[in-house]
């Protein structure tokens, strides 16, 4: 019988992988909180109509990469895409709108998407976003990208390792007189379009910006801030007046297009250049009308998400790593040995000193060989071994060695503890 392996587009992760992923995530959520943020969990699935309304018919997501299932009562849902629908749909589900009109979400977890997977494309990934309710200001929009970049640099992306495109996409004032220009550009071209995009051509030009595969006929394509009204045009040059006060390093984006139709004026992209196809970090921009076309009040809102996945590809192609915890491995060997390991591991695990020591401690099982033990230890990735021997106990000491010196000495067992924590202490990192 052949043995199970995760579904195509999945993984597992653990070890190096599994402690990145939890600094990037834990250190984004310290920064949300910072910033005023509360943390928001959604289900995973949805009612399919949330992600029709909410993120657009004409997009990749709804068209053909949503992973939608019917439950017992035939009901059709859907394993959520990305996070902001939920989070809206939460909004109003709780009437957040009438009781906090301004209010800051954030939100992590695993979403789905039936793309082809390739390296930094998955059909699970985690994504770690927020959700900006309440404010139209520009401060808001710069708010939020500065916030991005600080999430970035306390994960431990160095600077200049990602880079902030902005760009803005008008609102329903100016858009028209640019998508109409869009057309009139396109149309002639469109012979030389994918399938999709000629389709989308009649329904939403814009989506033909989000096509990679159609670039080169672009190059001369109008853009969005040629057609933007005097209203986005004033809120456009605050936002960027913002960033350039902030010092922030952002490039102006003329043709970025968000995959999402929700996008109003301020929209943005962060890209890690030399990963590949898949550079794109995360994005976000501003969006007044969800609210309002899910059947809550006109709400002015603005957010973005990352992907936990990318970041970390980022930070590993940047040699960052996470430790791993400090290991010690207590061997037991003679005559009432088992019950006096017991116990030390007991305490070097209790009272909150192994996580100021970033400790994780493993006890020898009784009966076997030291030999057996040591290679139980190394193979664990141990880096001190604690030996409670019969001699030893008799005298009421234990033997610390350390495994990768090679060094050791012989310590009172009453203070067993305190010298295994004291000796992580003096070579823990400044």
């Amino acid at each position: 019988m052949s043995r199970p392996s995760a579904p195509r587009g999945t993984r597992d992760l653990f070890g190096d992988e599994v402690r990145l992923f939890r600094r990037i995530e834990e250190r984004a959520a310290d920064c949300f909180r910072l910033y005023g943020y509360e943390e928001l969990r959604t289900p995973v699935f949805e009612n399919v109509d949330l992600f029709r309304r909410a993120v657009g018919d004409t997009t990749d997501i709804v068209e053909k990469e949503m992973y939608v299932f019917e439950d017992r009562g035939g009901r059709p849902l859907a394993l959520r895409p990305e996070g902001t629908a939920g989070v809206v749909r939460a909004y109003l589900e709780h009437a957040w709108d009438q009781s906090a009109p301004v209010k800051k979400l954030f939100y992590s977890g695993p979403m789905f998407r039936a793309e082809r997977p390739q390296a930094g494309r998955y059909r699970e990934f985690r994504q770690t976003g927020g959700e900006f309710f309440g404010n139209a200001s520009p401060e808001a929009d710069a708010e939020t990208l500065l916030l991005m970049r600080d999430i970035l640099a306390a994960a431990g992306l160095p600077k200049g390792a990602a880079t902030f495109g902005v760009n803005s996409l008008g609102c329903a004032v100016c858009r028209p007189a640019f998508r109409d220009a869009l057309r009139a550009y396109l149309e002639p071209k469109k012979a030389g379009f994918c399938e999709n995009c000629q389709r989308r051509l009649a329904v939403n030009p814009l989506r033909v910006l989000d096509c990679k595969g159609d670039g080169p006929a672009l190059a001369d394509a109008p853009v969005t801030t040629d057609h933007l009204c005097a209203d986005c045009r004033s809120h456009h040059g605050r936002v960027l007046e913002l960033l350039r006060a902030a010092e922030l390093a952002f490039a102006p984006a003329p043709r970025l297009v968000r995959g999402l139709d929700y996008y109003t004026r301020t929209v943005f992209e962060v890209t890690a250049p030399g990963l590949g196809a898949q550079d794109a970090l995360g994005a976000g921009g501003r969006y007044d009308g969800l609210v309002k076309s899910l059947g809550g009040p006109d709400t002015p809102a603005v957010g973005f998400a990352f992907g936990v996945d990318r970041v970390a590809r980022a930070l590993a192609a940047q040699n960052v790593l996470v430790a791993g915890p400090r290991r010690v491995f207590i061997a037991q060997m003679g005559a009432g040995t088992a019950d006096a390991a017991f116990r030390l591991a007991d305490e070097l695990r209790g009272g909150g000193l192994w996580e100021a020591a970033s400790l994780a401690v493993e006890v020898g099982a009784p009966g076997k060989s030291l030999k057996s033990q040591f290679r139980a230890a190394d193979g664990w990735g141990a880096a001190w071994v604690v030996l409670v021997g019969e001699d030893e106990l008799k005298k009421q000491t234990v033997i610390l060695k350390d495994l990768r010196a090679g060094a050791q000495r012989e310590v009172p067992l009453a203070r067993a503890a305190t010298a295994v924590l004291e000796t992580i202490a003096a070579e823990k990192p400044s």
